[in-house]
C-alpha cells in the first residue's frame, strides 16, 4: 500500500467532519482498525479501498497517491489546459467532453455576457436527447416534463424543430467588439470538428448527389 494512503485517508475522514468510530461505523469495519489503517499499521485491501474510495466520492489513485485529481470529471478538466493529449485524436466521449468543456471555457472567460445563453444551449441538447431516449425506451418517460402527455413521449419532427428555435433564442450578441485572434487548434476541437462536418455532409447527401461542404456552410 502506498505510504500517502493513511494520510489521505484520515484527511478525507476529517474533511467529511467524522471521528475515527462514525467513519468505521459507516465502513462497516472496527474503529481499531481503521486507526490501524491511518496510522499505517496494517494494510488494507481491495474491497476496502473500493469501498473508501466509494464513500468519500474520490478515485482509488487519488487514495493511492498515484493522482491528485479526486474523480474521472477532475482529471479531464485537468486536462484542459494541458497539451494535447495522442487521445485527442481518437472521436471518444472523453475527446467530445474535453472540447466541450475546452469551448466553455473559452467563451466564458471572453465574455461574460453571454454564460448564461450558452448553459442553456447545451441544456436544450441535452433536453433532446432525454425525449429521444426517453421515446426509444432507454430513459423513464416521466422525466420528459411536460412533454411526457397521456403515457407517451411527444418527439415529432415539429416539436424537436421548436427547440431548435427556443436553443436560438438563448443567443444574443457578443459585446466583445475584439474578435479573438487565430490560435493553433486543440487535438480535441479538431476531432470534434472534424467528425460533426463528416457527419453533416453524410446526412446532407444521401438521398440527393454529393455537394462540396463549402456550399452547406
Amino acid at each position: 500500500m502506498d505510504k500517502n494512503f493513511p494520510i489521505i485517508l484520515t484527511e478525507l475522514r476529517k474533511e467529511k467532519g467524522l471521528s475515527q468510530k462514525e467513519a468505521a461505523a459507516k465502513l462497516g469495519i472496527s474503529q481499531a482498525l481503521l486507526s490501524h489503517y491511518e496510522k499505517g499499521i496494517r494494510e488494507c485491501g481491495q474491497s476496502f479501498l473500493i469501498r473508501v474510495a466509494d464513500f468519500y466520492g474520490v478515485t482509488c489513485d487519488y487514495l493511492l497517491g498515484r493522482s491528485k485529481s479526486r474523480s474521472e470529471l477532475d482529471t479531464i478538466a485537468s486536462e484542459i489546459l494541458s497539451e494535447n493529449s495522442p487521445s485527442d485524436s481518437s472521436p471518444t466521449g472523453k475527446t467530445f467532453i474535453k472540447a466541450g468543456t475546452l469551448i466553455t471555457k473559452l467563451i466564458k472567460d471572453t465574455d461574460n455576457s453571454i454564460n448564461m445563453n450558452l448553459d442553456m444551449l447545451y441544456v436544450i441538447a441535452l433536453y433532446k436527447i432525454i425525449l429521444i431516449q426517453a421515446k426509444a425506451g432507454n430513459l423513464p418517460k416521466n422525466w420528459c416534463g411536460r412533454a411526457y402527455i397521456n403515457g407517451d413521449v411527444c418527439c415529432n419532427s415539429m416539436y424537436l424543430g421548436i427547440t431548435e428555435l427556443a436553443a436560438y433564442k438563448a443567443i444574443t450578441p457578443s459585446k466583445n467588439k475584439r474578435p479573438v485572434p487565430d490560435t493553433p487548434v486543440p487535438e480535441a476541437i479538431k476531432t470534434l470538428v472534424s467528425e460533426a462536418e463528416d457527419f453533416i455532409v453524410k446526412a446532407t447527401t444521401e438521398q440527393c448527389p454529393p455537394v462540396p461542404f463549402e456550399f452547406l456552410r
